[in-house]
């Protein structure tokens, strides 16, 4: 397995607000932009919304590896717009609902993930998908396919389900977005375990 295959199939257990809905095999093949348009322009600039916040997240984060004040300016600058951004009827609207869900454990990766559900859902089972990362608000949709059954992450008895989904239709940039919050989440993982094996020698 080389680099890029260990980057796309790394996982990490993430709180995350999660819904679903069924789509039909034609909905799934015609592809999520064409749902957008067929659900009016309201998603349509939800979606470009999105879409434009991946790209702003991924440059900065370039802009980080070159030059960390640069960076942490235009952090700033792009949290003052996600302030503006986030009051657009839609975009509020899509994480209201979404934060009313309460928050569960899933499995996060860059090609797929795992989430608990109250019911069963036949593998091949085609998905429209929204979550948000409760760690750092980032907005995710796509379309997805059930691919196999597991444990639930959660011991939440109302989801006895473990639904593990592959995405399809993703954007190449709100991928890389994912992967890279992956490895961030991760590298602070590890830096607290050695804060706190240094706290234990001292």
């Amino acid at each position: 397995m080389n680099g890029q295959d260990n980057r796309r199939s790394f996982r990490v257990s993430e709180s995350v607000y999660i819904k679903y809905e069924r789509l039909t095999d034609q909905e799934f093949h015609e592809g999520i932009d064409r749902r957008r348009l067929r659900m009016g322009l309201d998603h349509g600039a939800q979606a470009m919304l999105v879409d434009i916040d991946a790209r702003i997240s991924q440059a900065m984060y370039m802009l980080k590896a070159e030059s960390d004040q640069i960076g942490k300016l235009f952090t700033l600058l792009n949290d003052k717009l996600n302030l503006v951004v986030n009051q657009l009827p839609s975009f509020k609207e899509t994480r209201s609902s979404l934060s009313k869900i309460p928050p569960q454990t899933c499995d996060v990766g860059a090609d797929g993930m795992v989430f608990s559900a109250a019911e069963s859902l036949e593998i091949g089972t085609k998905l429209f998908v929204q979550f948000l990362l409760e760690s750092d608000s980032r907005y995710v949709e796509t379309f997805c396919e059930v691919v196999r059954h597991t444990d639930s992450p959660n011991d939440d008895p109302d989801l006895p389900y473990g639904i593990a989904v592959e995405f399809h239709g993703m954007k190449a940039e709100q991928r890389e977005i994912l992967i890279q919050h992956m490895f961030t989440r991760e590298s602070e993982t590890l830096r607290m375990r050695r804060l706190e094996l240094d706290s234990q020698e001292v």
